[in-house]
């Protein structure tokens, strides 16, 4: 034991940088080890990694040791008087054998990763360095498990998936209500309701008041108004924020001077009652419902969605064609003047429940219900709303989708079997738990492979390490999720 300490480990101390790490060694390694004996030294061993071997020059291990007891769920016992090789995943080969090499050019190698399989569960992730204390005595591996690593990556992935997809779905909804916001023929301002400056303007409403709808914002929503009328716009847009109530009235426009009825709506927004000011150059509530009948009509017709028109007791008032489509209808005089509930809902209450919404909060995002055909068939379908005046009167906008993006990005099909993680609670009854169970446990393992095929540039054996998967468990995974493909098309 004290040539032990004394010259081997004084040799190995001779080199102080090995591939790049500084290293500092015992400066006196005689005087505090010569007393020790075999048992103490292997104690120490196998303390200071989860995992320890002893492995021959060709590779065998003759002798291991591990304070891991997951090392025993893996059979590692049976490793001893195996080759290292044998006892690793395929894409793990490679690695130990440039262990082997670097260790034989050096005392103490870089750390690796190495996969061992697992008989019916994940592969067991180990980062080995290998040691040698002199050129003709045995090679230590010292391991450490990256098993929770390896869990937290997943769960790391798994999150930044859902993160990515809310984002992108919050992305599409932004799109989805400033198109409308824009295409609207009447003109249309956000105003701050505490001090009534302008945050946001429609293109209508820049060509009516002479500038870009851009360099509207910041202005103030009264210096829109002709002087005469302007005190009386201020105090309304005062009381409509404090109190909350919708107000009309006749001003004219401090550009050209021409006739225009001002509408104002208070919505919440971040805490505070912000307006919603419509324009419109008629001097008459009939011909401003027959012009904003008109300019409704043909919004409809150009949106890529399922729109429809009701008033506040849910009759619809208007459709456009793709809803006809959703609901398999053959013409606009089979729906108009009837309920919404006869079309959309799994049961009359989930449309009592969204105009109960719209009536109380003037809107309503991704509503999760169920469109219903003529014909029987049913399709789950999200529903964003939005409440406005149409006249006089108050009118319901819906934007009926058919799933979500998201859904449709991880949505997969496991044993022939739809799944849509994010409307699990809504298929309660209608499918088996055992099956919601292993179809949502379908869905995430394909999510988290996608993402590590992502991460790693379509590599395969890296994202099998990745993913804590031998490269033979990754692609029996691909096969069955048809990602065999994947990245192909670039």
């Amino acid at each position: 034991m004290h040539n032990f300490a004394s010259q081997d480990v004084m040799t190995a101390r001779t080199k102080s940088v090995r591939f790049g790490e500084e290293v500092r060694e015992f400066s006196d390694p005689a005087t505090h080890f010569h007393n020790m004996d075999e048992s103490a030294v292997a104690r120490i061993v196998m303390r200071g990694s989860d995992v320890s071997m002893i492995l021959s020059d060709d590779g065998m291990v003759k002798d291991l040791a591990y304070r891991d007891h997951g090392f025993r769920d893996y059979k590692a016992d049976a490793w001893i008087g195996q080759m290292l090789v044998d006892v690793v995943t395929p894409e793990s080969v490679e690695k130990v054998t440039t262990l082997f090499d670097d260790v034989r050019q050096d005392t103490i190698t870089l750390p690796r990763q190495v996969n061992h399989p697992g008989d019916r569960g994940p592969d067991l992730p180990v980062t080995y360095r290998f040691v040698r204390l002199s050129g003709s005595g045995p090679i230590f591996a010292f391991g450490e498990n990256q098993s929770k690593v390896a869990n937290a990556q997943s769960r790391l992935v798994q999150a930044q998936m859902e993160l990515e997809a809310d984002y992108r779905k919050l992305r599409e909804t932004e799109t989805r209500y400033r198109t409308i916001f824009q295409m609207a023929k009447r003109a249309v301002i956000v105003v701050d309701g505490a001090n009534r400056t302008i945050m946001d303007a429609n293109r209508s409403a820049g060509s009516m008041f002479g500038k870009d709808a851009a360099k509207l914002v910041g202005d103030s929503a009264a210096n829109l108004l002709d002087r005469a009328s302007r005190k009386d716009g201020i105090e309304i847009m005062t009381e409509a924020h404090y109190k909350g109530s919708a107000k009309s009235f006749k001003s004219k426009v401090a550009l050209d001077g021409q006739d225009c009825l001002v509408s104002v709506e208070p919505f919440r927004e971040n805490g505070q009652n912000n307006l919603l000011i419509k324009f419109d150059r008629t001097g008459t509530v009939t011909d401003i419902a027959e012009t904003r009948s008109d300019q409704d009509i043909e919004l409809l017709k150009n949106l890529p969605e399922g729109v429809a028109l009701l008033d506040t007791q849910g009759n619809i008032v208007e459709i456009n064609e793709q809803f006809l489509d959703l609901v398999q209808a053959l013409n606009k005089d089979r729906i108009v003047g009837r309920q919404i509930s006869n079309w959309l809902g799994a049961s009359s209450v989930d449309s009592q429940v969204l105009l109960s919404k719209l009536k109380k909060e003037g809107r309503v995002t991704n509503f999760a219900t169920v469109a219903r055909g003529e014909a029987g068939g049913s399709n789950d379908v999200s529903v964003s709303a939005s409440s406005t005046v149409v006249g006089d009167e108050t009118r319901f906008i819906l934007i009926i989708s058919e799933g979500s993006r998201r859904d449709r990005t991880i949505q997969t099909q496991p044993f022939g079997a739809d799944t849509n993680p994010g409307g699990i609670s809504e298929l309660v009854g209608r499918v088996p738990m055992k099956e919601l169970i292993r179809d949502s446990v379908d869905v995430i393992e394909k999510m988290c492979i996608e993402a590590a095929l992502n991460q790693t540039n379509n590599n395969r054996a890296s994202a099998a390490d990745l993913l804590g998967l031998s490269r033979q468990s990754l692609y029996i995974k691909l096969k069955r999720y048809g990602l065999e493909d994947f990245g192909d098309d670039g």
